[in-house]
């Protein structure tokens, strides 16, 4: 993902006034991927992380490192809880994971996250992209689709087969019985591809407009979390990420070292 000024109108809307991930944990019993916080890096590379008012008031069990749920923690270098899901380059298949990304060996640890997700087997946390962008503006971002493994083979089959910059569609899927609000990604024959991550929902609902292309598809010697990298963009039509469900513990006067 990345964030950058872009033209609306007369102006530029400054969407990367700081580059942004929404920082998820997924439930063991649903399988649904819920909002802790935001982990954030501004122009500087300085780091801050906050969690949601609603993780705080829910009881939330802290991210390791990250213990008290009511401060903002401030920091000149990566929190080490993230920086660990950044690949080390002493791993021989380094080279092989980034170039599944379309990134290149000297992809700064936070650009890794950016499009990689920090997904670990066996972990349930994962960052998503949380763009920075009020009604009017336009955004655009990337995400890794959901969902891939459970997908028709025929479905994993033709992944392998999209082009960078192929049209892809977002569709409705009214009765799935785990997340009603489910949008699948799929060609442009509407064979499902993978799910859009539960938290970016919210987000595509607040954009018009919206165009859906592959960045990035990899074939089956690739995990399955790293098969499909797309990006959305399009017009916003209220400001994304705002409302009660998103306040943070600093908007309710939380304070950090």
């Amino acid at each position: 993902m990345t964030l950058t000024p872009t033209r609306t109108g007369d102006h530029l809307a400054d969407s990367g006034a700081a580059d942004r991930l929404v920082v998820t944990r997924r439930d063991s019993t649903t399988g649904r991927n819920a909002a802790l916080g935001f982990l954030t890096r501004d122009h500087n590379g300085a780091f801050a992380f906050v969690y949601l008012r609603s993780a705080a008031e829910s009881g939330e069990r802290p991210l390791p490192g990250l213990p008290s749920l009511l401060t903002t923690y401030r920091s000149g270098r990566l929190f080490p809880i993230f920086a660990e899901r950044v690949m080390s380059s002493r791993r021989p298949d380094r080279q092989a994971s980034l170039e599944a990304l379309g990134l290149g060996l000297e992809a700064a640890p936070f650009e890794v996250l950016l499009r990689s997700g920090g997904l670990r087997v066996g972990d349930t946390i994962e960052l998503l992209p949380a763009p920075v962008a009020d009604a009017g503006d336009q955004v655009q971002f990337e995400f890794l689709v959901h969902g891939v493994r459970y997908m028709s083979r025929e479905a994993q089959d033709r992944i392998g087969f999209l082009r960078a910059g192929e049209t892809l569609r977002l569709v409705r899927e009214p009765r799935n019985l785990v997340q009603p609000r489910a949008l699948l990604v799929t060609d442009c024959d509407e064979l499902a591809l993978g799910y859009v991550p539960d938290p970016l929902l919210d987000v595509i609902d607040r954009i018009t407009g919206l165009t859906v292309s592959v960045v990035r598809a990899n074939g089956p010697d690739v995990g399955f979390h790293q098969r499909l990298l797309v990006q959305v963009s399009g017009v916003v039509t209220s400001a994304l990420f705002s409302g009660a469900e998103w306040a943070t513990t600093e908007s309710a006067g939380g304070s950090g070292p």
